[in-house]
């Protein structure tokens, strides 16, 4: 395994940040510094050291992706479309897509070896609050906001978000009618498009875009479309804790 995805692993730093650790000779491997990128070791029997500390790699991997629209939340390669091993051209096998988002919508998406957090969150995202950018045709004033902060019925059962809050109003510039739009944020433990997309028939208001600007306590803050980081240990504990799962 190379030296930067054992530090990567272990929760130390990013991919990237570990190679800046690796070139500043902060790390040592079995008492020597390493300076070079790309030196392999053995995670079970080399001893890793970052500024004297020993650190030890997990084998449960956890990364984010900024999704771009138009691509499909898969790691299947080749095909018409564009899906997200575009931008992860080293990704090994046993990455597993959590919480997906639907081929026009944008946002975070989990990337993950850990299968009891994949099955926490495969059934709409399980207990994990996932906050999104909603696009809502037409205005949307207080009363729609109180219906939405009560909930909405979904497949016979009533749906409730955390928090429910209006962004922005605008108006396209290539609809001659300058019909009005509302961008509101919702913070809600559902990965379904087709649960949002009620929220929006709930109060006569087609959903015409979704971006996923946080997953759990996992910001898109310093990504760019198509980017990608590795999760810092407290932000995969905080993900685990939101799951469920000890």
């Amino acid at each position: 395994m190379r030296l930067q995805k054992v530090l990567a692993q272990s929760g130390v730093a990013s991919r990237r940040g570990a190679e800046d650790l690796i070139r500043q000779g902060k790390v040592r491997v079995n008492g020597e510094t390493v300076t070079a990128l790309g030196v392999r070791v053995d995670p079970g029997r080399d001893k890793v050291e970052v500024d004297g500390r020993r650190v030890r790699a997990d084998e449960r991997l956890y990364r984010v992706i900024l999704k771009p629209r138009q691509c499909l939340a898969t790691l299947v390669r080749g095909g018409e479309r564009t899906t997200l091993a575009r931008y992860l051209p080293e990704l090994e096998p046993g990455w597993q897509v959590v919480a997906p988002l639907d081929f026009p919508a944008e946002g975070v998406v989990l990337l993950t070896t850990d299968g009891a957090l994949t099955e926490r969150m495969s059934r709409g995202g399980g207990r994990v609050p996932m906050t999104y950018h909603l696009k809502l045709q037409g205005g949307v004033g207080p009363a729609e906001l109180e219906h939405l902060r009560r909930g909405w019925k979904w497949l016979g059962r009533t749906l409730r978000p955390v928090s429910v809050a209006v962004l922005a109003t605008t108006r396209s510039a290539y609809d001659s009618a300058r019909r009005t739009n509302t961008w509101i944020e919702m913070v809600i433990p559902e990965t379904r498009p087709r649960v949002l997309k009620a929220a929006g028939e709930s109060i006569r208001r087609p959903l015409l875009k979704i971006s996923r600007v946080r997953l759990g306590a996992v910001p898109f803050e310093g990504l760019k479309m198509g980017g990608w980081r590795d999760l810092t240990k407290g932000e995969v504990n905080a993900l685990r804790r939101a799951a469920g799962l000890e």
